[in-house]
Order: structure tokens, then C-alpha cells, then sequence
């Protein structure tokens, strides 16, 4: 499971990015919310634990989008069975000591379950709240903590981001790739290690190209890489670290095939790259087009409740694990609302969809990755960036369990 640790290693310099902070340019339709069915039994407290804002990020998005799901459920969904849903937030701020509090504070608080985003710190919350017994529903897992403990539920799954990439290498018809990744042992290892698996898998001869945190001019690095003739380069790290990778590749290799994660693109920075992010694939784990029908009615609920919240990454991390929370536990018609029987609920629930996925479904009943038993939904996205970085043409790309099997 330390494989996939290269996730977990980038989350906490990536928490309150987006890779689109734009409002939809669609006219809001209100009428995807449906009929009325407002909740009126007796509440039923969800936990939130997200980053929120401090000096060095800014994730209050995430929690007006959790806000606006809960809100949305408690007067169209009929909350969670019958039960309007009462939110205890706290913010972690990417403070360790803060984080471990914030669990501790859903334990005192008798909450039913925890929801969270994008948190650096979620192992440190997972061992708080596995040893209480209290459900988490997360966003997605990256780590082993987060991947295997029982009672822990990822939605989307993070080693998506190295089995997508293969995969649509492989249909660009690629031979040599190169992952170019942040330099730090947390994130070359485990890259390594996935990424050759991956896409050794698929075929596909891949070198793993370490740089440092904080290199402005990576063109040395990527010089050297170039002379192993790459079809593709594939950019794994934070705004920062990506926008200065681009340069240099564009400059060395301009007809190189370019790929990137999601969290590589903010606002502003294709300014700095020449061409932008256009043409560039982007691998992603929420789908924002706007004129989906998920993209539609996420924008109606945060046009009603979202309390300034852009249309974007950022508050579709709080918003899709707080309705993908309510879906499952509405399908499994759970009767009680006490810890046990929340995880029971969420363990039973049939598929349902996965809010903000390109039509996945998701079922979280710890079959659907054997070695990450916590992912409810394998498959992963991809779309294409336009220059300025608004993402368009999102596909899904379904989980193929072959990829992960390591060669005989």
C-alpha cells in the first residue's frame, strides 16, 4: 500500500487549489433540484473536517460546498432517512496538532459520521476515529491508513491517477513516457514504483525524473530526460512545481505529448507557460463540466446555498462526499442513526451515483479494489485543459485490476 503514498505525499501543499475557480457560464437552473422533501425527524450530526483557511491556504470553499450539500439534502433529499442533517465543523489548517483535535472533537460531539475533502493530516483522523468507531467518508484516499482501515470510506480512488495516465497513454499510442514528479522521498519512491507498474503494464517504458522542490529552471533535468526520446511527459506536483516543469519540457520538447494532474493548474498560472495549458491531458478525480447533469444541479445547490462558493474544484471537494454520504445512506434505508448503524448503512448501500463523476457509480462495500478495500468508486477522469486551464472533455476511464498486478 505504500505505493500509492506519492498522493498523500503532494495533498497538503495542493489543499485549496482548483483547477477551475470560475462561476459556470450556463444560466443556473434551479429546477434540477426537484420537488420539495425537506427532513423533520430529529437531527442527525455529521462531523466536517477540512483545512479551512489560514496564513498559507485557503480550502473555506470546501466547506461552504459541504454546507450547501447538507442544506440541499435537508429540503430535497429528506436529509438522511427522514433525519435533517446537523454539520459540526472543524477547521484543521493544515496543523497537525489542530487536526488530531479536530477528530477528537467528533468524538466528543457523538457524531454519526465524518466528512472530509482534501485533508493533508487524514491518517492522523483515521486513528482517532477508528478507534471510536466513527464512519469516515472521505473524498479520497492516499495512503495505507486511508486505503485499508476498516470503517474508513474513500470515493474515489487515488491510484486512479497512475492507472488513468497509463491507460490513455497507451491510446495516444505512446512507447516511452516520462513522470516527472517532485523530488522528495515520500512522492519519487512510491512514483517509481505505481508509475512502472502501471505503465509497465500497459506497455509502456517509463522514467521516473526526480526534481527538487523549489527548482525554477528545470531545463538540465528535462534536457537529460529527452535524450531517452519521450512521447509523452507527465507532470506530477503543485501549481508551482508544474508551471515551472511545462516550461522547461515546451522549450526542450515542444512536440512531446503533455499530461499533468489536476492540482498543477490554478488560476493565473498559464500566463507563465508559453501556449498555456492547451492540448495538455489532465488527470482528475471530479468531472466540473457545466452542462452535465451533475454539473447543473451542483451549480443550482451552491447558487442556493452555497454561500459565495465558486463553481469549481474546491467546493466540489466538500459538496460530492457530503451528497455521495447522503446518496448511499438514503439507498440503504438505514433506520438509526447511530455510528454502528451508519457504517452498516454505508457497508450495505447499493451502487449509487457518484456525485461530480462522469456517470460512475459508486459502492462501498469493500470489493471494488481487493488491496484498497476503502474505494467506492475504482475508475478514474481525464479531461483536456484549454489554454488558460478550464478543463472540457471529460472521460471516464473505467478500472482494469489487471493494471495493478505486478508482472510474472
Amino acid at each position: 500500500m505504500a505505493l500509492v503514498g506519492v498522493v498523500g505525499a503532494v495533498a497538503a501543499a495542493l489543499v485549496g487549489c482548483s483547477s477551475s475557480s470560475d462561476e459556470p457560464s450556463e444560466v443556473v437552473d434551479t429546477a434540477v433540484l426537484g420537488a420539495s422533501n425537506k427532513a423533520t425527524g430529529t437531527p442527525i450530526t455529521i462531523g466536517v473536517i477540512s483545512e479551512g483557511k489560514s496564513a498559507a491556504i485557503d480550502a473555506t470553499d470546501e466547506i461552504k460546498g459541504i454546507r450547501a450539500a447538507a442544506d440541499y439534502a435537508n429540503e430535497y433529499l429528506g436529509g438522511i432517512a427522514g433525519h435533517p442533517i446537523a454539520l459540526k465543523v472543524c477547521e484543521a489548517q493544515a496543523n497537525p496538532a489542530k487536526t488530531t483535535d479536530c477528530a477528537n472533537q467528533m468524538v466528543q460531539a457523538n457524531v454519526s459520521a465524518v466528512v472530509e475533502g482534501l485533508l493533508g493530516g487524514a491518517d492522523q483522523t483515521v486513528a482517532v476515529l477508528s478507534q471510536a468507531k466513527i464512519p469516515l467518508f472521505m473524498l479520497g484516499g492516499s495512503t495505507p491508513a486511508t486505503l485499508t482501515t476498516p470503517g474508513v470510506f474513500s470515493m474515489g480512488n487515488a491510484m486512479a491517477y497512475f492507472g488513468s495516465a497509463a491507460v490513455e497513454a497507451k491510446k495516444k499510442g505512446i512507447q516511452r513516457a516520462a513522470l516527472v514528479v517532485i523530488g522528495v522521498p515520500g512522492a519519487e519512491g512510491p512514483a517509481r514504483q505505481m508509475g512502472g507498474l502501471v505503465f509497465g503494464q500497459s506497455g509502456i517504458e517509463l522514467e521516473v525524473v526526480p526534481i527538487p522542490p523549489g527548482v525554477a529552471d528545470m531545463t538540465p533535468q528535462i534536457s537529460a530526460a529527452d535524450t531517452k526520446k519521450p512521447g509523452l511527459y507527465y507532470a506530477f506536483g503543485d501549481e508551482t512545481f508544474c508551471t515551472s516543469a511545462l516550461k522547461a519540457i515546451k522549450t526542450v520538447n515542444p512536440k512531446a505529448a503533455l499530461m499533468i494532474i489536476d492540482r498543477c493548474i490554478a488560476p493565473g498560472s498559464a500566463r507563465s507557460i508559453p501556449g498555456g495549458y492547451a492540448g495538455t491531458t489532465v488527470v482528475t478525480g471530479t468531472d466540473l463540466t457545466e452542462d452535465a447533469p451533475d454539473g447543473r444541479l451542483f451549480a443550482a445547490v451552491l447558487d442556493k446555498y452555497g454561500d459565495g462558493a465558486k463553481y469549481g474544484a474546491t467546493a466540489a471537494s466538500g459538496y460530492a462526499p457530503m451528497l455521495g454520504l447522503v446518496r448511499a445512506l438514503n439507498a440503504a434505508a438505514i433506520t438509526e442513526t447511530t455510528p454502528a448503524a451508519v457504517l452498516v448503512g454505508l457497508q450495505s448501500a447499493p451502487p449509487v451515483d457518484h456525485p461530480l463523476s462522469a456517470g460512475a457509480k459508486m459502492q462501498c462495500n469493500g470489493k471494488q479494489i481487493p488491496i484498497a478495500p476503502a474505494v467506492c468508486n475504482p475508475d478514474g477522469l481525464i479531461a483536456e485543459a484549454t489554454e488558460d486551464g478550464t478543463l472540457t472533455n471529460f472521460q471516464r476511464i473505467p478500472y482494469d485490476p489487471a493494471l495493478y498486478l505486478p508482472s510474472r
